[in-house]
């Protein structure tokens, strides 16, 4: 597996969207506008994996969690102040990781989140996931991430967040 840069002017972002669609369901030009939004915020850093045919078979994104931010201030509303204060005052977001089903269990999840974590240099790391996905909840646990409040309801979605201390 080959690790390249993902960024809307790069050669695998429509691959990279065409995998995000078949992972999570979310059509291109649904999730396309948006995966561009947040390749402009600071921090932002993105990889994509391809298999040894060139075919991207994984993603992963994430940017700096900053005051103001749509996504930050969601969090922050949600938490209680204790933990707000610890996991968003100096923070990464985790964005999107997708992995192609062929491609599971092998170590690329852990390979795409080490990468885009990799030399990051906030405090922690925050994301979300489906409260009932029972499948990413034993990844981020196994790979370091612990669950930090539930549920933090998205569009009708109960999540539940974790963090990472990257310090």
């Amino acid at each position: 597996m080959e690790l390249l840069p993902l960024a809307p002017d790069t050669p695998h972002f429509r691959a990279a969207l065409d995998l995000y669609e078949a992972v999570h369901g979310e059509r291109p030009d649904s999730a396309g506008p948006r995966f561009r939004d947040h390749a402009d915020h600071d921090g932002y850093r993105g990889v994509v994996a391809l298999d040894d045919g060139g075919r991207v078979v994984g993603l992963a994104y994430g940017h700096d969690s900053k005051l103001g931010g749509e996504y930050h201030e969601r969090l922050r509303g949600a938490l209680p102040d204790a933990l707000a204060a610890e996991w968003l005052r100096d923070a990464f977001e985790l964005v999107e990781l997708a992995v192609a089903d062929g491609a599971r269990r092998c170590g690329l999840g852990t390979r795409l989140t080490d990468a885009v974590l990799d030399g990051v240099k906030r405090g922690t790391a925050v994301l979300t996931t489906e409260r009932d996905n029972d499948g990413a909840k034993a990844f981020y646990e196994a790979t370091g991430w612990s669950p930090v409040h539930e549920p933090f309801v998205v569009a009708g979605v109960e999540m539940t967040v974790f963090g990472r201390a990257l310090r």
